[in-house]
């Protein structure tokens, strides 16, 4: 209960966490029914936190699916919480662009093409696809 107290895990997580502290799988999977039970532990409600916390961090849907299932979030439960909170996707890579790379009054200074693959590939390691790149960049609002 002390892990969940300080932050909502995924049960794939909380399982890992106890099987590092060695406790036997019976254990495990008493604690984590017991868990369910109570309400403590609910992987829907931990993708939409995942999603929100993501999305929080200027991350684009492609990092926050591939962090989610490193916990063991599918993609559909994602889908899901993005049905829920409707992020668009080409506007938060425009803004992280904009709050990133653009100048006071929110234009982008001309560059070269070395540049402009450096501002890429930062937007591309955040979780964003060449689509929503090119709307970031592009010069409509």
């Amino acid at each position: 209960m002390g892990m969940l107290a300080r932050r909502d895990h995924s049960e794939l997580e909380l399982r890992q966490k106890l099987a590092k502290k060695q406790c036997p799988p019976e254990d495990i999977d008493i604690a984590i029914e017991h868990c369910h039970y109570h309400g403590w532990l609910d992987d829907k409600r931990f993708a939409e936190a995942t999603l929100r916390h993501g999305v929080a961090k200027g991350h684009g849907w492609q990092r926050i699916c591939f962090d989610a299932k490193r916990k063991g979030i599918t993609t559909p439960m994602l889908e899901a919480a993005q049905e829920n909170q409707q992020h668009d996707w080409y506007e938060l890579a425009k803004e992280l662009a904009i709050r990133r790379f653009a100048d006071l009054d929110g234009f982008f200074p001309d560059v070269d093409f070395k540049q402009r693959a450096k501002w890429t590939r930062y937007l591309q390691s955040r979780g964003f696809s060449f689509d929503q790149i090119n709307y970031a960049f592009s010069k409509e609002s």
